[in-house]
């Protein structure tokens, strides 16, 4: 009887070890702060932006790496209502100006404007609202199609998600699944294809 209580407390304190070390990693996550406060800066109405973006000799490091620019003295003069691509040899920075231009970091050196304002001066969450992205690498939770969707929204109604949907192309194949909107997507999305991922990621 005593072994077998030995052997209880051996596991409940090797648990108890496990879980203070996850608990430092979660704790330390949730005290850090945002280099950039998303809380701060200009409120943008997308209904009222003509979209032109300007980038004058932007430059770019990380943090960790400041000896090696990602940019050096960039410049693109993008009018509203055109469309430009992107395109360079892997780790040329092309990634780095879509982080840049919604503000995940902020331009060492030179300015991005948006309609003239320098994206420094806009909140953060405004600016993201405004903007529509669809990764490579989609990230989906394991949640219905519709808590997708709408996930960082506040306040939508029913038809706030399916006109979402319509308009990313992807109304016709939630409708097509049993549950409809309520279908649940599976970790990362692994019930669905690739293209039908990027979809639902285009909803937001």
């Amino acid at each position: 009887m005593i072994n077998s209580a030995y052997q209880s407390l051996t596991g409940v304190v090797a648990s108890l070890t496990r879980a203070g070390g996850a608990a430092t990693r979660v704790i330390t996550l949730l005290e850090s702060l945002p280099d950039i406060d998303p809380t701060l800066g200009l409120d943008v109405d997308p209904s009222t932006m003509q979209g032109s973006l300007v980038l004058d000799n932007v430059e770019f490091h990380y943090q960790m790496r400041p000896d090696n620019k990602v940019l050096r003295g960039i410049s693109l003069n993008i009018q509203s209502g055109t469309v430009v691509a992107l395109v360079g040899r892997s780790g040329s920075g092309k990634s780095t100006i879509i982080n840049l231009l919604q503000r995940f970091y902020n331009p060492t050196g030179g300015t991005i404007r948006l309609d003239g304002v320098d994206v420094r001066e806009i909140k953060p969450v405004s600016l993201r609202q405004a903007i529509a992205s669809v990764h490579q690498d989609t990230q989906l939770f394991n949640r219905t199609i519709e808590e997708n969707i709408v996930y960082g929204v506040e306040n939508y109604t029913k038809e706030d998600v399916i006109n979402a949907a319509k308009q990313a192309n992807a109304y016709d194949f939630i409708m097509e699944q049993e549950e409809g909107f309520q279908t649940k997507v599976g970790e990362r999305g692994t019930r669905l294809s690739g293209g039908q991922k990027q979809r639902i990621v285009s909803c937001f």
